[in-house]
């Protein structure tokens, strides 16, 4: 067949037009507590439920995190609006009632916004934000900003080149802050040659000391920990505990590394980018564990799950929650796109024990999920054995898209919201009935409307996406031509180009996360969208 660009962008409009809502969440015929119920996955006595998205009224863009403004029955939602710097949204979302089932508006109130992704109630009542350069606090009133003014700057952000530029932030009992400095590449590009890391003394956490006359932060920072290459996930337990949870580096292996959960300690060095899991050390680098400094994580987790969120769960709404550690894993390999939950101990440690399982989602045409056990290189004397909350959000055709969750929020009322941002929603886990009718799901496969799953490649253009996306995306390595196939999201079209082409061009959260491709590569990727087969 003729692959053309414009035969391809025809066929996504027309796709889209016809039917806007078909790559989205689309509700079974019930309710979850309020919301419109969701055909996902969740544990016993837990349903999931759709809160706000496009078919709704919120045009969410990249949807990240959130906070609840209860006495108005209003949210907060952070947008990036993309990876491009100052084109960040943060929402105001109002509704009917308190189970949040009823949308009324969602208005912008702040657009031009550099990458906003964390958003907390600070102790002292205002409302903090972090974007990629600042932190900003505020008030909400009259559903307008006000009182609004910087509470901490000059953050690390490198605008042009920087893989994990989002700030996220907790407080400490004293009021101190901790804020994440993401690290500006995958692995500090370590070789043979290059031993050393020049990033390896900034990338971590650093400490904003708390000032309580004038309720303000000192502006000169100290590294708190370091090693930690990018902590989206961070939350304090009453008890003082701090926990991470690591992004670890995007090997091609799609069975290493492990992700990580480490307690923070003051001075700290965590590993990266010469020491990964427990004790191996990067290929580049003979003994990259044996810095006296270093502190082996306190457990690690699957691979390549991409913990992005992390709060203790102290409701009574989800009883069998209570007091465990919730972790939203984003990852879109087969092991991510969950919720978990972990016991945890008086201090707030999840609980470990000898030998720890995981669940796989199934790659079509294949339907059962599969159990494994965890073995990272290396070894590992214990670890935290997770409980999936959410854990069937795997792409189902017909029925559902594959979860992407962020941000985790406990509401007053103890329901747990969560932000996806992929398919640009906001949902909300409460009390009721599961949906684990596994029956609707292949009676869904079976009547699937037919895909095409490949397209037929030129062998560079094949060989540049097994070499350098198959490694996460692993259906590529049956079928690479899928990435261009005009069914699949990565032809989805925004700011006038596709988001397979915005990917490997964006300034920042670029992929393939090991580098930016060069030129050559780049062309030779889009421009099999203009050849024939």
């Amino acid at each position: 067949m003729n692959l053309t660009r414009k035969w391809i962008i025809g066929l996504l409009l027309g796709l889209f037009t016809a039917s806007s809502t078909a790559t989205g969440y689309q509700p079974v015929p019930t309710t979850c507590d309020g919301p419109p119920k969701l055909p996902v996955g969740t544990m016993p006595g837990t349903c999931l439920g759709l809160v706000a998205d496009a078919s709704i009224g919120a045009a969410f863009v990249k949807p990240r995190k959130a906070l609840e403004i209860p006495q108005h029955r209003q949210i907060l939602v952070t947008d990036m609006g993309g990876w491009n710097p100052h084109r960040g949204i943060l929402w105001l979302l109002e509704f009917a009632d308190d189970r949040y089932s009823q949308l009324l508006t969602a208005c912008k109130l702040a657009t031009g916004l550099n990458l906003p992704h964390d958003i907390k109630l600070g102790p002292d009542g205002l409302i903090y934000l972090g974007e990629a350069h600042r932190i900003t606090r505020f008030r909400v009133r009259d559903d307008e900003i006000a009182d609004q003014e910087t509470a901490v700057e000059s953050l690390p952000y490198s605008a042009g080149d920087h893989l994990h530029p989002l700030t996220s932030f907790v407080f400490l009992p004293n009021g101190d802050l901790l804020v994440n400095a993401g690290s500006k590449t995958d692995d500090c590009k370590l070789s043979a040659d290059k031993q050393a890391c020049e990033e390896a003394t900034s990338v971590g956490l650093r400490h904003y000391r708390y000032i309580p006359e004038g309720n303000r932060w000192e502006s000169a920072f100290s590294m708190y920990a370091t090693g930690l290459r990018n902590s989206m996930a961070l939350v304090v337990h009453p008890s003082g505990t701090i926990l991470q949870g690591e992004n670890s580096a995007d090997f091609h292996d799609p069975e290493e590394p492990y992700e990580e959960i480490n307690v923070i300690q003051a001075g700290g060095f965590y590993g990266w980018p010469f020491c990964f899991n427990r004790t191996l050390s990067a290929k580049e680098v003979a003994a990259g564990c044996t810095r006296p400094d270093y502190i082996q994580p306190y457990s690690l987790m699957p691979p390549h799950v991409a913990p992005l969120d992390m709060i203790y769960y102290s409701a009574d709404l989800l009883p069998k929650l209570k007091g465990h550690l919730l972790v939203s894993w984003h990852g879109y390999r087969v092991v991510g796109n969950r919720v978990v939950s972990y016991p945890t101990s008086p201090e707030g440690l999840p609980l470990l024990q000898p030998s720890v399982t995981f669940n796989r989602d199934p790659i079509p045409p294949a339907q059962k999920f599969t159990s494994h056990a965890m073995a990272p290189r290396g070894g590992s004397h214990a670890d935290a054995q997770h409980t999936e909350v959410i854990g069937q959000w795997n792409q189902v055709e017909n029925l559902r898209p594959e979860g992407a969750p962020v941000g985790l929020l406990q509401l007053q009322d103890g329901a747990l919201l969560i932000v996806d941002d992929k398919n640009r929603a906001v949902l909300r886990l409460s009390r009721g009935e599961p949906y684990m009718a596994m029956e609707n799901i292949q009676a869904a496969a079976a009547h699937a409307i037919p895909r095409v799953n490949d397209v037929q490649l030129a062998e560079e253009p094949r060989r540049v996406l097994l070499t350098h996306c198959a490694g996460c995306h692993q259906e590529l390595q049956h079928t690479p031509g899928t990435l261009l196939s005009p069914e699949g999201r990565w032809l989805q079209m925004a700011d006038g180009v596709t988001l397979l082409e915005h990917k490997l061009t964006s300034e920042s959260g670029f992929m393939p996360p090991t580098g930016r491709l060069d030129k050559r590569d780049i062309t030779t990727i889009l421009s099999a969208l203009s050849q024939s087969d």
